[in-house]
């Protein structure tokens, strides 16, 4: 008696598979899907539409991978037909609020990392709203070109022991401001560095963070530290508020609104950087 419930259970768990991919049909082929495949385009390639493609393989999202191995349900009908052209990537794609390096790349059949290099991106988790990106692959999709690097005469000293900011050009001291740095543990590293990059306002996925006027000057492993102004929490509080004069952030140097604003108006790419102690 057990053995034919155990067999009758088999029997159910095969027939609830084969209705969750529908009925196999002798018509049917199977395809390999390829880097850059999407539902979307297999099934134009073969006179379906994405949902039908996911219904036939019982797929509960659009997500595919390379080397997945698909049902073309009554294909044989539609493959002596000519393949439907799929329709060609966008040059460009603007990042709204929200998106993230790796959501982009799935729209787009891409992977995460030639989206990144394609864009000269170091840090993946380093996009803003707003930024213009190019698709690997769109029509006329020059990589964007680089920002032209200067800085000339231009000086920051960060000095962690005083807690304070001198901006000099030409020799000449322009500003002196309170800051703070890296909290023990994550303390800013002393260096000497120039600014990498320009960003009216960052975004820290790690710690779901704005950080208004951002100037990138090294990496700490994945993460790039900058300067910038007190960061905004989602709830629009600015963190670290009355805070400054003492080393408080995760390894960045903050100012407050105003000095970061006039800095960042100020500032060149490849400004010199120097943090001592």
């Amino acid at each position: 008696m057990g053995k034919t419930w155990q067999r009758a259970l088999v029997l159910a768990l095969v027939l609830s598979a084969w209705a969750a991919v529908g009925d196999a049909r002798a018509d049917d082929i199977y395809v390999t899907v390829q880097p850059g495949d999407t539902l979307f385009r297999i099934g134009m390639r073969y006179g379906l539409t994405w949902q039908e493609l996911m219904q036939a393989n019982g797929l509960t999202s659009t997500r595919i991978y390379a080397g997945q191995v698909l049902r073309i349900p009554g294909a044989g009908t539609v493959v002596s037909s000519p393949p439907v052209p799929t329709p060609p990537l966008p040059a460009t794609y603007t990042v709204a609020r929200g998106d993230t390096l790796f959501n982009i790349a799935i729209r787009y059949g891409l992977t995460t990392g030639a989206l990144a290099s394609a864009n000269g991106l170091w840090n993946p988790n380093l996009i803003y709203a707003g930024q213009v990106l190019a698709i690997p692959g769109g029509t006329a999709s020059p990589a964007p070109a680089a920002q032209a690097v200067t800085g000339g005469s231009q000086r920051i000293l960060v000095d962690i022991s005083e807690q304070h900011m001198y901006v000099y050009d030409g020799g000449v001291l322009l500003w002196s401001w309170v800051i703070s740095t890296g909290e023990p543990g994550r303390e800013t590293a002393p260096g000497h560095y120039s600014v990498l990059n320009k960003i009216s306002m960052a975004y820290a996925a790690t710690w779901d963070l704005q950080m208004p006027y951002w100037l990138g000057i090294y990496w700490a492993g994945p993460l790039q530290n900058g300067i910038h102004a007190l960061p905004i929490l989602s709830n629009g509080e600015q963190l670290w508020a009355g805070w400054l004069g003492t080393p408080v952030s995760f390894g960045c140097v903050i100012l407050g609104l105003d000095e970061a604003a006039t800095l960042f108006q100020w500032v060149q790419l490849g400004t010199a950087v120097d943090i001592q102690w």
